[in-house]
Formats: C-alpha cells, structure tokens, sequence
C-alpha cells in the first residue's frame, strides 16, 4: 500500500514539473509492437533494432499497416503487391489528410501507377504548392534578389524522398516505407514531431512496380516448392530492364525513370534517398571515388556528413555493420535515382541492407573481407547471427529516421547549400570554358542530334536555338569535339575525339542550331554528358562504365564553345521537342536515299515496307554527285513510304532513270529474338531497341530450339550478350530439386509476360544447339553479341574464329575507337560508315582472333578447292584501331596494346549462311545509337552479307 501510495505521488510530481511531457505521451499498439519484437531476431552479443522503431504508437483514427493489411512488415513470407501498396498508402491518405497526401507519378510500361506521398505536419501539407514553388525557386535562382533568396530559405522546407525496390529482389524497403509511413504520421514523440514541422517527406514504396508483383509470386512459388533460401530467381524485373534498371539515369529510356524524373523536376527534391539490399548490414554511401567531375564538392561533403551521422547514432544505439566508403565508385552518372539528383544540385544517395532472401531468414556467413575491422568499418558486420527480413526493416528505418531528423534539425543548412550549389553552376558557366555547346542542325546525323537536344531537354536543361547566324572565335588550341560521322567535310573536323579549329578561327553558327548554354542550374547534366572521360589505371576498380561520351557513342556532332561572347548572342529558348523532317521530291519515279549509317538509315527497309527496296552495292554517280555503296534505291514509292523516309529525317532525290550500278533487293527478313533463361538482363535492352525502332521480331527461348521446326519460320536469329560459360548457354541451370516454372498460376499471376516455361533450368541441349547450326547452314543469319559469341566458337560453327585470352587488358565499360578492317568497306554491315574510324562501346570480353586468309598459291592445289576454303573463313569486317594510343576516346583502357588491331565485328560464313559476332557491344542499354546501323544493316542484309 505504501509503494503504490508513493507510486500515485510521484506520478502526480511528475505531472506538475513535466506537464508538456505528460500530455503528449502517446499509447503503444501493444499487439503490433510484440509482434516487432517477435519478428526481430535476437542475440546475447548484439542488437538488431534502436528505440526508434521497437515499438509502434498507438492511433485511434490512422489505420497501421496490419489493420488494412493483415500482417506487420517483416512477417517471414508475407509480401505485398503493388496494388495492396498503394490501397495502404491511400488508406494512410484518407485518414490523416492533413499530414499526408498521395499523387501519380505515372505508369509503367505494363500499367501499373508509381506513387509518391508527401508526409508532414499540417501546417507544411496546407503549404505544399507554395513550398514547391519556393524549392523550385531555390533550384532556379537566376534574377533571385538577396533578400527573396534569404527570405525563402528561412520559409521553405527541404524535401526528403525515399525511394523503395528499384530493384526488385532488394524486398524489404516497399514493406518498411508503409510503416515508417504511419509513423511519420501519427507519433507525437519530440523526435518525429521535429521531423515534420521542419521536412516534407516524400516517400515512393516501389520504383519497378512491374518487377514488385513478380518478386512476390516468385517469393511464393519459391516456399510452396520449399527451396528455402535458394529462392526462384528473377528472371523478369520490368519489361525491358532487369538489374540495369538503376543504369538508365543518362539516356532516360524506361518509363521508371521518366516518371521519377518529371516527379524531381515537380518536387525540387533536396534529397533523394534510394534504398538498396545486398552487403552487410547497413551500407550509407559515399563510395570509393574517382567521384563524377560534375558533382559538385559541396554534395560530396554532405553524403559524408550524412552518412556519418548515421553511423554515429547507430552504432551508438548498439547496431553493429554500419559504415560506409566502399561498395562503389561515385563515378558513372547513369544510377536513376542518384545521378538525376547529384546532377541537379540535390543529394543523391543509397543505402545497402542486408538481403533476407525475399521474406525469410538466413545465417550470416560472410568471407573475411566483409567482416574484418578497418579504417571506414570499424563497427563491421558480424558472422553467425540470424538475419531476417524484419532486421533489415529494422536497419533501414533507424538509418532513414536519423537522417530525416538531422536534416530538419539543419533545415536551413541544407537548404543554403541547395541554392548555392545552382548559383556555382551558373556562375561556373560565365567565367570559365566552356560556356556552351552548340550543336548544329545541318550535320549527318540531324536527327539523332535532335534526339540528343530533347534529351537534355527532358533531364531539365534548358536548351536555345539560335536565331540569326553568327561568328564565334576560336582559341589556339582546339575546342571542337565531333564524332567520326558528324559532317566532316563541311566543318573541317576529322575522326578524332578533337579536331583542329578551321583555318580561319572561328566557327560559324547558323540560325536553327541549338545551344546549350552553361550558365544554368542544370547544367551538370550536358557537361558530364559530353565529356571526355579519364578513368585513371590506378583508380579504384570501377563499379560500372568508365565512359560514356553520348556525343560520341550516338556520332552526333557538337562544338564545345570556349568563346564568352555565345551568352550575348541572338537565342531564344527551345519550347517543344526538336525535330528534323527530310525532303522528298514530288513526282513520279524511283527515289534514291542515302545511307547515312544511323539506326534511321539502316532500318529504313522496315519502314516503307512493302514498297520493293534495292540496295547498291557499288559507288554510283548521278548528275555529278557521287553516292556509296549502301545508297538505297525504292522503285514506285507510294504517298505512304514518302512520309516514312520524311518522318525519319531523311532526305531523297529523284533517280531520274535507271541506276547502273550492281545492287539487290532487299527482302525484310523474319527475325528472332532469342533469349535465355539464365538472365534475361541484356536482350531486354535489344527488345527496347527494337521496339522503339520498329523492327519486328519474334521472341523466343533457347529452350524452344529444342522442338523440330522452330527455326523453320526464321531468317535471322539474334541471341544478346548472356553471362556464363560456353557450358551454361548450352545446358542452362543445374538439373538439381524439382523443377522450377516461371508461368502464370492462380499462385503466381504476374508470371505470365514475357515468356513462360514448364522449367527454366534447361537451356538449349546439344539438339538446340545442333538445330542452331542447321539453320544458319541453310542460309539464316545466327547474329551473336558479347558473350554470347562464345557459343558459336566454343562449338566450332567456323574454326577459322576463336577467342583471344587476354592478360593484361583492362578496358571496362569504355568508348574504343574502330575502324573498318582492310577490304571489308564493300561488307553490307558497313553501309553507310564513311569514315576511317568512329567510336563504339566495349566492355573487356571477347577479344576476337580470326585466321588470316591463305594468299600464297600451293602447287599442285586444286583452285577451286582453295577458293572454296577461302569462301568459308571468317572476315573481319570491324577492327578495333590498329595504334594503341589511338584506341580510347573515353574511360578505362589499359594494355590497348592488347586490343589494337583485333577483330571487333567478325562475318563467319557457315554452309549457306553467315554468324556475325560482334565483340562491341552494338546495342547498349540505348546509348550506342552510333552503332546500332552496323547490327540492322546485318540483319536487313541477312542473305547478300557475302562481300
């Protein structure tokens, strides 16, 4: 009695000296925070959950995740779809509508929506519109006077968006960001409140809802065949993009990525926070470095001073495996998320948490090197504990807590370095070079030049058209970069990364150029875009491409512009998209087209099908003009094929009579697309490409070589660069445990695109194979890329052809300059490259070796047997440059020497029909658009390749 009586007094003491404390404490749901702590695996030696989410308030009127849901996050084996996602999230919205509120970001290429939810306090949601127009104001300060700037940094509140599952088996952010979610939303503690009254967080469950439906089938069908922790895998994220959905921050192909992008430009984001799993146990990145050239120093100090406060209050709540450094490099700027937000003066940055194995449990067993003590690990992860789905939800929702808590704490800090970093970049762009790039119109390659502007365009960079001609000067040493096939005679440029300044130093701009000046706040994006990248040999190993030059890759031509005077001069800024229409004569009569060796040109034949297309296969004269082999000729065009070769932006004449030069028509071949179960990572770049250039095809697996008569519909075959051994694109997966279905079931409903099979751990067989063989005999074209030449070497279709093991080469990810190899000019897959070299992408493997043609007579040697044995040896068709030190226009090489010279596009005939194998890769993830021509010319020209 007397305890309790002392009990009642202190409670009442307490009351009358904290009586703020004692009104604003909130009831736990004591049902869902056993449920945490049953979730949460426990240890003697450590801790795997902090104070900040151990438990959950308590709300009589916002529901929780397991009211609309049915289950806590972290619950081994439950995941949800997108759709019970989104309803959480709508639900959260309608119940608290004045801290939450939900918008659109778009849809996918399968029509699933991507949502964004704004969370904060109320006074903050009834201001949202202003607040953005203010961050937007910050993001653009141009004409911002003092006192307007320090006015809205004291106003405005920086946004904060988490980004959950760009990659779809990283399971557990979209389970996480529901809870902390209603947390946002409803805990009254000190803490979160601070949280909202001072940051708007914006919070994106799932970034590849695609993918997010089909990780949770295969999470299913993985337990009901009772795998274990050897789930299913993923054999389809998104339609298109596997793991290199994260690769598309430059070029901006997947919808993903435009719905993010459109929703930064709207948000004014200040920091973009994309959550990842892998590494133990809590990765906060800075990355290894080289860092990006573009990203400005004051982005870099604050990914430290991010990270850093979370290992500090981490590691001080007990949490072990928290650091930061390494992982990756900070220098490609094609990571969605990231460089979108680097490149746009916010904070982009990610974290690793440790993977669960989709929704269960595993055992950490990790090598030395992940959990050995060092400089920037000094609380590393540990070995042997259990580690489960609700540890990770754990790791990251302490982690993003913190971080939203120290940057509401320094609002104004972030806020300051916000605008500051847009006002460096103007101000970089009027005092130093180059202050622009111009980008003329009348070049070979118009429109793909047009694509480039709208590209910028989209990524939020202003671009200008020129509105009357002028002179600019040009300083002593050169400044004008073009690729090989930009128009070399009218500007005076060769094929080289940089050109000479034209005799009379100066450079003309012409009325209708467009100008991408560099005294703008979205400038960072064209820099790092254009230039040329050097990837140090003795920098950390990369983690992805080292070069990138889109002008190059694409043989766009533009003229870096060291002359100030470009900002004074007559411009007005671009509204709506560039674009290039060609001319076509009126009248009747053949038309004759050139073949301006871009993707435009090469697919033509598809595009004005069926009009009849004939091809020349040798230079011709008409009217004093000389055309290359490749010009096309198109008999009896029709009203409808005239708009196609206009909508392509390209140009025609009228033949006026019969061209005498040898040619032959070209029959639209049926092509296949072949795929393999064992990734589906690189085909699904192609399928884009294709799709978006109007080829069709039929997609099919190697398993489906196994059935007599499947090749017999085709004409061409394309098998994509696929990682693994000769042995693996042959047998496919390990023949182990039951079979493993990647279908539609009432289990799995998402599982029904973009093919289905009974079991996808075989691949094609010996008998495939041998089909495979069979078809190009008779006269198919076999078309391989990347590592998936290794096949048609490894079982001898040609043996004239082999691999080069290399041992010194490093050259990941680069931009290498080609050139056509001696007497391959006449090749078909050539058409329409005019120039002794030009730029491609390649990426370390395979090195091609082909036999040298046997020119020495033999006595006594049946000729027509020699020539027959010449017939049948491989033909280098492309070669990487024979010098060396001529060989990298941008990134990493190393050892060129073991590069120079070697074969890197090879014709191999076999029987009737031909396997061309490309080293480089042609068709790379929409960025090597320069190179696309000499993979559709192969196809287009599949039955005459014979040169």
């Amino acid at each position: 009695m007397i305890a309790r009586k002392l009990h009642t007094a202190l409670a009442l003491l307490a009351c009358a000296l904290f009586p703020s404390r004692a009104k604003t404490q909130q009831p736990i749901d004591s049902a869902y925070s056993a449920q945490i702590r049953e979730l949460t695996p426990t240890d003697p030696r450590w801790k795997f959950t902090t104070e900040l989410v151990a438990t959950l308030p308590a709300s009589t009127t916002v529901p929780t995740p397991l009211k609309v849901l049915g289950y806590v996050p972290g619950t081994l084996g439950r995941l949800s779809y997108v759709a019970e996602l989104t309803r959480y999230f709508d639900a959260l919205a309608a119940a608290a509508p004045n801290r939450v509120k939900r918008f659109s970001l778009g849809k996918s290429e399968e029509g699933r929506e991507s949502i964004v939810v704004a969370i904060s306090d109320e006074a903050n949601i009834a201001n949202l519109e202003q607040n953005r127009l203010a961050l937007g104001r910050l993001a653009d300060p141009r004409g911002l006077s003092a006192t307007d700037r320090a006015r809205l940094i004291k106003e405005a509140k920086p946004t904060y968006w988490l980004s959950g599952s760009i990659h779809s088996p990283e399971t557990g952010s979209p389970e996480m960001l529901m809870e902390l979610a209603y947390r946002l939303a409803v805990d009254e503690s000190d803490f979160v409140k601070t949280i909202r009254a001072n940051v708007i967080t914006l919070i994106t469950p799932v970034t590849e809802v695609d993918g997010r439906d089909r990780v949770v089938d295969v999470v299913k069908l993985s337990q009901s065949l009772k795998l274990g922790s050897n789930s299913v895998p993923l054999i389809y994220w998104g339609k298109y993009t596997a793991h290199d959905n994260n690769r598309d921050g430059m070029v901006m192909s997947q919808n993903l990525t435009r719905n993010f992008l459109r929703g930064f430009l709207y948000w004014h984001p200040t920091v973009v926070h994309d959550l990842h799993e892998s590494v133990p146990f809590l990765y906060t990145s800075t990355g290894t470095g080289p860092y990006n050239d573009e990203y400005d120093p004051i982005v870099v100090d604050e990914w430290h001073t991010l990270a850093y406060q979370e290992i500090t209050e981490l590691t001080r709540r007990g949490l072990p495996g928290v650091w930061t450094h390494g992982f990756y490099d900070g220098w490609a700027p094609n990571y969605t998320l990231l460089a979108v937000a680097n490149l746009h003066n916010s904070i982009g940055r990610l974290y690793e948490t440790f993977t669960s194995s989709g929704a269960g449990c595993t055992t950490v067993r990790r090598p030395a090197a992940d959990t050995t003590r060092r400089w920037d690990r000094p609380n590393p992860p540990v070995n042997g504990i259990k580690w489960c789905i609700r540890s990770n939800i754990n790791y990251q929702q302490s982690g993003a807590l913190i971080a939203l808590k120290y940057t509401a704490d320094h609002r104004e800090t972030f806020l300051e370095n916000f605008v500051a970093k847009g006002e460096r970049m103007i101000e970089r762009g009027r005092r130093g070079t180059p202050y622009a790039f111009v980008i003329p119109r009348s070049q070979r390659h118009s429109a793909e030049a047009a694509d480039l502007v709208n590209l910028f365009r989209a990524q939020g960079t202003e671009v200008s058209v020129a509105t009357s001609d002028f002179a600019l000067k040009v300083p002593a040493k050169p400044a004008r970069r073009s690729a090989a096939d930009s128009a070399a005679a009218k500007t005076g440029t060769d094929s080289s990364a940089v050109a000479k300044p034209v005799a009379d130093s100066s450079v003309q701009v012409r009325a209708g150029d467009w100008i991408v000046r560099l005294d703008q706040p979205y400038a960072a994006t064209a820099r790092t875009l254009l230039a040329i990248q050097n990837f140090k040999a003795d920098d950390p190993p990369p983690y992805d491409d080292t070069g990138w030059t889109l002008d190059e890759l694409r043989h766009v031509q533009t003229l870096k512009i060291s002359d100030s005077t470009i900002l004074s001069r007559p411009m007005q800024v671009l509204t709506s998209d560039a674009r290039v229409e060609g001319a076509i004569p009126d009248g009747a009569g053949a038309l004759i087209v050139r073949h301006l060796g871009d993707w435009r040109s090469a697919v033509l034949p598809w595009k004005v099908a069926p009009a009849a297309v004939r091809v020349a296969e040798e230079a011709f004269t008409i009217r004093g003009v000389k055309y290359a082999p490749g010009t096309y000729i198109i008999n009896n065009p029709t009203a409808a094929t005239r708009e196609a070769i206009k909508s392509l932006g390209m140009n025609a004449i009228a033949a006026g009579g019969a061209v005498g030069a040898r040619q032959h028509a070209i029959r639209v071949p049926r092509v296949a697309l072949m795929h393999s179960w064992l990734e589906t990572q690189n085909e699904g770049w192609v399928r884009y490409s294709f799709d978006q250039m109007g080829v069709p095809y039929t997609y099919i697996s190697d398993q489906s070589l196994r059935r007599p008569g499947t090749l017999d519909k085709f004409d061409v075959v394309v098998f994509p660069h696929v990682s693994g051994s000769a042995n693996a694109l042959v047998n496919g997966r390990p023949m182990v445990g039951p079979p493993i279905p990647w279908k539609k079931s009432a289990l799995t409903p998402n599982l029904d695109r973009w093919d289905q099979t009974d079991d996808i751990r075989p691949g094609m067989g010996l008998d495939g194979a041998a089909a495979l063989r069979r078809f190009v005999e008779r006269g198919g074209l076999l078309l391989t890329s990347g590592n998936s030449s290794i096949l048609p070497m490894t079982l001898g279709f040609n043996p004239t052809v082999s691999q080069t093991i290399t041992t010194r080469l490093n050259a990941r990810g680069s931009v290498l300059r080609a050139q056509p190899a001696p007497g391959a000019s006449a090749s078909p897959i050539l058409y329409g490259y005019e120039s002794p070299s030009f730029p491609v992408y390649f990426n370390q493997t395979p090195v091609f070796n082909v036999q040298p043609r046997d020119t020495i007579p033999v006595e006594g040697r049946d000729p027509a047997i020699t020539q027959q044995q010449e017939r049948m040896r491989a033909h280098v068709v492309l070669r990487f440059h024979e010098k060396a030190d001529s060989l990298l226009v941008s990134g990493l090489l190393v050892a060129g020497d073991e590069l120079a010279g070697k074969p890197a596009v090879v014709d191999a005939p076999v029987g009737s029909g031909h396997v061309v194998m490309f080293g480089i890769r042609p068709l790379w993830r929409w960025e090597s658009q320069g190179s696309f021509a000499l993979a559709l010319n192969a196809i287009a020209n599949w039955d005459h390749l014979a040169f």
